[in-house]
């Protein structure tokens, strides 16, 4: 089962890629962007990203349940998850009504612990080293795909777009980007074509790809509800997949809180990476840090 540990440790970091997807949820109508039903154009496509990712600062979710699979092995956790604009992110989860993992970010680095890795590190990596590229990453990562997941990352209208047209059933939204480790990559927003029930593309996956179309790893969205008061759509079900892993993992958010204000002594203490007890920390920029000892983890559980 290990494999899957070491998924969901790199889970929340390495794409992650944002999704949203738009169908109805209740009874009030999302606003609509004016878009050309047969051929959108990039513009049109990120100004739809932005102005539903405007409307939203912060996302809580009170029942996060985590569904991962690695071929034929599979594992479920349940937990919590508060994200806040523009890098604070918390996920904390149990098995068995044992802490198990634990992850999050801030604008300096970000951070995982899983208690079965072996050894059980608490890893984490300043931006600054992952941009300089003094910090070993054995995946690619961007911090702003995190947000991207839930709806939450701005788009430069200024940049340059791609959008390709030709699946009768999507459009895709494609921009030419770089790793950290300085490989081409994609990143691509797919969309479902407007329909006669649907008068806007809809937003249906994210997709990070190699410079020739092979995909590294991809993000599906189930299921969407919409917050009335903010007017913002956000994601109810993620399904991430990592097909040369052959590894897929399924977030469902149940009481999901869009704009629920967060003073400033809970994002502190929401978003400082923790100190657990007896637990060793592994710089990635740096390695090893603490000796490896027995692992206790210690501190409450996110409420």
């Amino acid at each position: 089962m290990r494999p899957i540990w070491r998924i969901l440790g790199v889970g929340a970091f390495l794409l992650l890629a944002g999704c949203n997807n738009f169908p109805k949820w209740g009874a009030t109508r999302t606003p609509e962007v004016n878009l050309p039903r047969d051929a959108p154009q990039a513009t049109a496509l990120v100004q739809q990203l932005n102005e539903n990712s405007q409307r939203i600062q912060s996302l809580e979710c009170r029942e996060l349940t985590i569904d991962a699979k690695e071929r034929v092995q599979a594992i479920g956790l349940n937990g919590a998850m508060t994200c806040q604009k523009p890098k604070n992110f918390r996920m904390m989860a149990k098995l068995l009504g044992n802490p198990a993992v634990d992850m999050g970010s801030n604008d300096q680095e970000f951070w995982w612990w899983i208690s079965k890795n072996e050894p059980p590190y608490l890893v984490h990596c300043a931006y600054q080293d992952l941009a300089s590229g003094a910090a070993k990453m054995p995946f690619p990562f961007q911090p702003e795909w995190i947000m991207e997941t839930f709806g939450m990352a701005d788009y430069d209208p200024t940049a340059k777009y791609e959008v390709n047209g030709s699946n009768a059933r999507t459009i895709e939204l494609i921009q030419q980007t770089v790793s950290p480790q300085g490989q081409p990559v994609r990143k691509v927003v797919v969309f479902s074509r407007p329909t006669s029930t649907s008068a806007r593309p809809q937003v249906v996956a994210y997709l990070l790809q190699e410079a020739n179309g092979k995909e590294i790893c991809s993000a599906h969205i189930g299921q969407t509800q919409y917050d009335q008061k903010s007017g913002a759509t956000v994601p109810r079900q993620v399904t991430l997949s990592w097909p040369a892993q052959q590894v897929e993992m399924k977030m469902t958010l149940d009481r999901l809180q869009v704009n629920n204000p967060i003073d400033r002594d809970r994002a502190v203490s929401l978003f400082t990476r923790p100190r657990l007890a007896s637990v060793p920390t592994y710089d990635l920029a740096r390695g090893p840090e603490t000796p490896v000892g027995a692992v206790q983890r210690t501190g409450g559980f996110m409420k």
